[in-house]
């Protein structure tokens, strides 16, 4: 069976790598046994970086206030499992579906350019739209939990 292609919002990483979230950390096991394979464009990955960067930054100005220990270096390897063996497309659709916070039309527009049917995000935003884009570019967006149990109950 090929992998299936998803693009995953930045929303998600933050949600299994520091908030534990079980399905985000679920997606994240479909990519590690190789059953998905993460979409990306450069936007995307500056994205993530930088939000990873500033979490990581304040958490670190926070504890060490308090003088406890803060264990990047595992929350950074999660992230760097996470970013192996990503399909990197160049960003050459942009589109406006998202106009209240248009820096989340870059997760829409990789889709469209790579072709992938799923978007999983927990964005409000994208959320907003999914009815547009699922009709114009038959684009899936599911969160975490959506896509997982379709994905279990072999209905992707």
């Amino acid at each position: 069976m090929d992998r299936i292609k998803v693009v995953v919002d930045t929303n998600i990483f933050i949600n299994g790598i520091f908030k534990q979230d079980e399905f985000a950390q679920a997606i994240f096991q479909l990519k590690s046994a190789n059953k998905i394979c993460f979409v990306m464009n450069r936007e995307m990955q500056n994205e993530l970086l930088v939000t990873f960067s500033t979490i990581l930054l304040e958490a670190y100005k926070r504890r060490n206030k308090k003088g406890e220990e803060v264990g990047i270096i595992p929350l950074s390897v999660s992230l760097s499992k996470c970013l192996w063996q990503v399909r990197e497309v160049d960003h050459i659709i942009h589109t406006n579906y998202c106009e209240e916070d248009k820096s989340d039309n870059k997760f829409i527009d990789c889709c469209i350019d790579d072709n992938v049917k799923y978007l999983i995000t927990q964005d409000q935003h994208i959320n907003s739209v999914a009815d547009d884009i699922r009709e114009k570019y038959q684009i899936e967006v599911l969160s975490p939990f959506q896509f997982y149990t379709k994905y279990k109950t072999k209905k992707l």
